[in-house]
């Protein structure tokens, strides 16, 4: 795994288990300066207070882990990813340039008291109270360094983790990832997103489809919002990478380097 600069035995812990069974509650106590107990607790025991309705949390717990995500290309809106032993998650935050206070790779703790634990399409998020029909709104610009503050960095950056479109698992979700030997249906003949006069930006959010060797198809969803939007789709076969997401039971890529596929994708088709 990835060393860290600073040496939690907090932060050691959470992401050092990663293969191994936690503890009834998966957390671990720790006091704060002044005497506080506040608990450090894994991604997977937060998610485990969801049952189907928002549930907000009244406890002092914190999560660690590594920022898996990045903003910068418009892709992935408000939303910062994090990603510790046991899994990940998403936070909204009312920014649009998150990625310049919090960088792929650092290391975060996230303050969940008073924080609204919720589902969009079936993928968890974290953010404040219900709003607009949503299950979960946005933590206002203000607030967000108070929610989550950045404790180290990464030596090195952070690579995707190698899947297989059909091997898919749920604990998968909200994870960086790569598939190998994939190209666009549509590469070469489209644009990320398709046109849409009625909307601002001029676009729509588009679900395009990359294929494997095997014919398993996956979506790659990008937002009208991607700086991208225009781009036509790499036309070749290679490697892809983003953030995978989940909704209403189909997996979903999100492409946050898109610039990297080019390259990546430059084989000729299959």
């Amino acid at each position: 795994g990835m060393m860290w600069r600073c040496s939690w035995p907090a932060v050691a812990a959470v992401l050092l288990l990663s293969g191994c069974s936690y503890p009834e509650r998966g957390r671990v106590p720790e006091e704060e300066e002044g005497g506080a107990a506040s608990s450090v607790v894994t991604v997977e025991y937060l998610k485990s207070h969801y049952r189907g309705y928002p549930y907000t949390f009244t406890e002092s717990y914190r999560i660690r882990g590594c920022v898996v995500s990045s903003d910068r290309s418009g892709n992935y809106y408000k939303t910062l990813a994090v990603l510790d032993g046991s899994g990940a998650i998403e936070l909204k935050l009312d920014s649009e340039r998150l990625f310049e206070t919090y960088a792929m790779g650092c290391l975060v703790d996230v303050s969940c008291n008073g924080l609204t634990l919720g589902a969009y399409g079936g993928c968890l998020q974290l953010g404040t109270a219900p709003s607009q029909g949503y299950e979960t709104g946005y933590v206002d610009e203000a607030d967000i360094p108070a929610v989550v503050r950045i404790v180290g960095m990464a030596e090195e950056a952070v690579e995707p983790q190698a899947r297989e479109i059909a091997a898919l698992r749920p604990e998968d979700v909200g994870r960086f990832v790569s598939f190998d030997g994939v190209q666009f249906v549509a590469g070469g003949r489209a644009a990320w997103c398709d046109r849409d006069a009625d909307d601002a930006s001029g676009f729509a959010d588009t679900d395009r489809y990359v294929v494997d060797r095997s014919g398993n198809l996956l979506a790659v969803r990008t937002s009208r919002r991607a700086g991208f939007a225009s781009w036509p789709l790499p036309a070749g076969s290679g490697r892809i990478e983003g953030m995978l997401s989940v909704f209403d039971g189909h997996y979903r890529l999100r492409v946050i380097r898109p610039d990297l596929l080019y390259s990546d994708m430059a084989e000729e088709r299959v």
